[in-house]
């Protein structure tokens, strides 16, 4: 099969090869899936650049030759005591917890990380769901109350979780406030966001209580100035970002918000085909719509990854591979 491998970090154009490799077989509990799409994650870029964030799982060298977790495709052989799947199936999900293996024309993934892909959702639009799907439903429900009454911001409002953030979060009827380059705006005001923060000519938490929650996709800020920004009884769910931000959010963040009562902290994912079939079907009923930036051949992840470490993307960038 092909594959796009490494072996070291550093620029992309440098470390990133493409190579024949035999096909996985799938051990007990797995599936082989035939790929169709990949959708490239932030993850990914840092895992390819050996940024502090990347080397989390690999500090001298990369633990998975291939990236890209989230997967749709074909199930082509099923591993021992396997029932959920058969042969035949189209199948998506997050292999972070797994062996990642994306960007390549097979991958092993374990049945349980698995969810059907339903009948109107292509390929394309399956892999861009997993993980930023889920990341982005995971972060509402640490304020299951939110209401009319109540405005939220994403911050990186313009990346898969916070194109489908926004989209998900106008069913609970909230003012959303979506903070990313200019450029953007008019994209993220058609989702559905009712206002929208360039965050080259604006710092949003400068901005006295003005938002109940905060999702932050790519929390840049001093953590210290979350919680001015937040108004009483204030969430702020961090959902990626900068150490210089999540650690002192991750050890700081109740102590800072406790006058207040505003909870600060990190979303601690999981994941979840449970979560990932309810989008599927938010989908397919109409009710959600990933937005994909752009479509690379497989021997092109090269630019797919350039297209994401650019920030330029709306939404998601895919890796295809055609039957």
């Amino acid at each position: 099969m092909r594959a796009i491998v490494y072996d070291r970090y550093g620029p992309p154009e440098r470390v990133l090869r493409l190579e024949h490799l035999p096909r996985p077989q799938p051990g007990p509990g797995q599936v082989l899936v035939r790929l169709r799409a990949t959708s490239v994650n932030s993850w990914d870029w840092d895992a390819v650049l050996g940024t502090p964030m990347g080397r989390v799982t690999g500090p001298f060298a990369p633990r998975h030759r291939i990236l890209g977790a989230d997967i749709a495709g074909i199930v082509e052989q099923v591993g021992q005591g396997v029932t959920a799947f058969r042969p035949g199936d189209a199948v998506f999900g997050d292999l972070s917890e797994a062996q990642w293996g994306g960007f390549a024309e097979f991958a092993c993934a374990p049945a349980a990380a698995l969810a059907p892909i339903p009948a109107g959702l292509s390929f394309e639009h399956a892999a861009a769901l997993p993980q930023a799907g889920a990341l982005a439903l995971q972060s509402l429900r640490k304020r299951p109350d939110l209401g009319p009454e109540h405005t939220i911001v994403f911050n990186g409002g313009g990346g898969g979780v916070g194109t489908l953030g926004i989209q998900l979060a106008r069913a609970s009827g909230a003012r959303i406030i979506a903070v990313d380059r200019a450029e953007k705006r008019n994209a993220l005001l058609a989702l559905g966001a009712d206002a929208f923060i360039d965050f080259r000519a604006e710092d949003y938490t400068a901005r006295p209580s003005a938002y109940d929650m905060i999702v932050d996709v790519v929390a840049n800020r001093p953590a210290r100035r979350y919680p001015a920004c937040l108004r009483d009884n204030g969430r702020l769910v961090v959902v990626g970002g900068t150490f210089r931000t999540l650690i002192p959010v991750a050890i700081l963040g109740q102590l800072l918000g406790r006058q207040r009562h505003q909870s600060l902290g990190l979303l601690v994912y999981k994941v979840s085909p449970e979560d990932n079939a309810f989008l599927a079907g938010q989908c397919v009923a109409g009710a959600l719509r990933p937005i994909i930036d752009r479509v690379f051949p497989l021997e092109d992840a090269l630019s797919a990854l350039r297209r994401l470490g650019s920030g330029q993307a709306i939404g998601k960038v895919i890796v295809s591979m055609p039957d």
